[in-house]
């Protein structure tokens, strides 16, 4: 009797294991990474703190305030924002295996995919473990630590600056238009989300390079920062609306 249990639980085992294919990883990553920053953003601002990655300076000193008297709901949000982004890792990733037919250059993809969003995640890291530990310290410290503090406060807020930008420009300047030219390119995902994977490339790949430079550009970069989210969660749906293709399918093209 135990024998045959187990001779059953193993073969739905190996059932759930062949439709968990990294199609649907990648269309569940996609839409969980909109979920989360669709959640997370809000969160934060309501929470008390505009945004995650603080500036240098009288900014800075002004984010260390807010977050010292930020409630809960700001940090359930900066967690959110850290998951999407390894959800997000996870999606870019498993989406290899869906366009890897555009040709042997997409091999890039999920390997800068990787290194891009982890960077990403890390300059989130940073300023949350700020708010936990030197928020409350420079607040309740005496005005000689705090000079210290400031001066410990900007380097990780620099440090987060600066490793937001490379993986910024890496997702959305490089990762995102090989996906969007392999999503025209074969059609496996509707084409029109293509189109729309450049129009994130532009504003806040290739746009956001210039940012630092100028408040209007860093403005309009919005733009490919909202795009993002609706290209993660249209490849989403789409994977998971859309059948993959049939082995004999795959052999005749």
């Amino acid at each position: 009797m135990i024998v045959a249990v187990d001779v059953r639980v193993s073969a739905s085992d190996d059932r759930l294991m062949e439709g968990l294919t990294l199609r649907t990883i990648a269309g569940v990553a996609g839409i969980l990474t909109f979920v989360c920053f669709l959640l997370g953003i809000p969160f934060m601002v309501i929470g008390g703190v505009q945004v995650l990655i603080p500036e240098t300076g009288k900014n800075g000193l002004d984010w260390i305030a807010d977050a010292n008297d930020a409630s809960g709901l700001f940090f359930a949000g900066a967690w959110l924002v850290i998951l999407g982004g390894i959800v997000g890792l996870v999606s870019l990733v498993a989406l290899y295996d869906v366009l890897k037919p555009a040709g042997a250059v997409m091999i890039l993809a999920p390997v800068l995919g990787a290194v891009g969003l982890t960077l990403v995640t890390i300059s989130h890291l940073i300023p949350i473990a700020m708010a936990y530990e030197l928020a409350p310290g420079y607040t309740s410290a005496q005005p000689a630590t705090q000079a210290s503090l400031a001066v410990t406060s900007d380097t990780l807020a620099a440090i987060s600056l600066v490793l937001n930008y490379v993986g910024d420009a890496l997702g959305w300047g490089v990762v995102v238009p090989l996906y969007a030219w392999a999503i025209l390119k074969t059609s496996a995902i509707p084409r029109w989300i293509g189109w729309l994977g450049f129009i994130v490339a532009f504003f806040a790949g290739w746009l956001g390079l210039l940012a630092p430079a100028s408040s209007i550009v860093d403005g309009l970069t919005t733009i490919g920062f909202f795009a993002f989210f609706i290209f993660m969660a249209s490849i989403g749906v789409a994977l998971l609306r859309r059948p993959a293709p049939s082995a004999a399918a795959a052999v005749s093209s």
